[in-house]
């Protein structure tokens, strides 16, 4: 079955690389983030609605594209099999971190003297590579202020409204997020009836971190809907 990933905040993708590693032969679809326009969270649904395949997938959103998979799973998209949320939320998260954030912006964070160390204590953990945190730095250099900015402000202003699905999906919890705490993966308890919440002993960057254990996580649930549908069949 298809996976398509959605990327946090930075949009684009780059920071999927060691999971699509663990997922090789894997049929795995990556849907950027526009770098320009509106980036509000209906304007951005709609953007990746019209990029979806017309073969049977399953979803996978991390951090800022949570909200976009909670919107998309609202739709009842018929070969939309399941979603699987990363380190999300549907409610805004960490307010002081965003406020943060804002000033203090991603790029310019990177480039600070000891910035590796404030990068890891943040996203990755102290026991990261600096592979991992290269490509942290490399992906946000390039990313333009007022696009995360924007992002920023569509956290910020996020209201999902009334929320309820039966869509078969999983939650992976970060236990040592600094980013989205708990009780913002606790949330989607109350509506997704067909959830399970999986930990992952890792800060935010959970799908760089632990590639491997998400991986199996994945094919876990891939397999699980396999089974559930041929069962229907028979």
């Amino acid at each position: 079955m298809k996976l398509i990933l959605l990327p946090g905040m930075d949009g684009t993708g780059e920071m999927f690389s060691p999971l699509l590693l663990s997922l090789e032969k894997m049929d795995v679809q990556v849907i950027q983030l526009p770098q320009f326009g509106d980036q509000s969270y209906p304007t951005l649904t709609e953007f990746v609605k019209a990029e979806l395949p017309n073969e049977d997938f399953i979803l996978i959103a991390e951090s800022f594209s949570g909200p976009i998979a909670v919107k998309l799973a609202q739709e009842n998209i018929g070969n939309m099999k399941g979603v699987i949320f990363v380190a999300t939320f549907i409610s805004p998260p960490n307010a002081v971190l965003l406020h943060l954030a804002k000033i203090l912006p991603l790029a310019r964070l990177s480039k600070m003297p000891l910035s590796k160390y404030v990068i890891r204590f943040l996203f990755f953990g102290s026991s990261a590579s600096n592979d991992i945190v290269g490509l942290f730095q490399k992906t946000v250099e390039g990313l333009s202020y007022n696009i995360i900015n924007a992002r920023i402000r569509a956290i910020q202003s996020l209201t999902m409204g009334d929320l309820s699905s039966e869509l078969p999906s999983v939650y992976i919890m970060a236990s040592s997020d600094k980013l989205v705490f708990r009780e913002k993966g606790e949330e989607f308890i109350g509506h997704f009836k067909a959830i399970s919440l999986k930990e992952a002993n890792a800060p935010h960057f959970v799908l760089q971190v632990r590639p491997r254990e998400c991986a199996r996580i994945i094919r876990g649930f891939i397999n699980d809907i396999e089974h559930e549908a041929g069962s229907r069949l028979t």
